[in-house]
């Protein structure tokens, strides 16, 4: 994988748009005067905003806070895997934990795919499933359904 402080392929295209978009309205700016570190400021708050959004990937996050922060390269890579790994085990947790609260049986091979997984859209599915299910073993049967809102 390339450097994200370099590589806005890891951004969403709407993302990428924005960013591209905001860049160049900024270079604009400073053909017209505005100072460099002016611009700068601008950018980083610009970026400072679209963190502060809903839904954002761990890579999306490590790539604009790598740009605000002047991340050594290599860093974002590190930062987005530990920021996902972090995700992924709270989100295990908190199934174990809606397990045990209703009183659903967890084999040690059960817990042991639920902690190992790293799919967050997997995890979110198996969070949503153990709100609902009987055994622990429905949260990985094909065409379970998640609760409806």
């Amino acid at each position: 994988m390339t450097d994200l402080q370099d590589d806005q392929q890891s951004l969403s295209p709407e993302l990428q748009e924005e960013v591209s978009g905001v860049s160049m309205s900024l270079v604009a700016a400073m053909a017209s005067g505005l100072s460099p570190e002016k611009a700068m400021a601008e950018l980083h708050g610009r970026f400072k905003e679209i963190l502060k959004r809903e839904g954002l990937s761990p890579w999306e996050i490590a790539y604009l806070r790598g740009k605000i922060e002047k991340w050594p390269p290599g860093y974002a890579e590190e930062w987005a895997s530990g920021y996902a790994e972090g995700r992924a085990a709270a989100r295990a947790e908190v199934i174990l934990s809606a397990l045990e609260a209703r009183g659903v049986a967890v084999t040690v091979n059960v817990r042991e795919r639920i902690t190992s997984c790293t799919d967050l859209d997997t995890l979110a599915l198996w969070c949503d499933r153990s709100l609902t299910i009987t055994t622990a073993e429905d949260l990985f049967r094909e065409g379970a359904e998640a609760p409806q809102e």
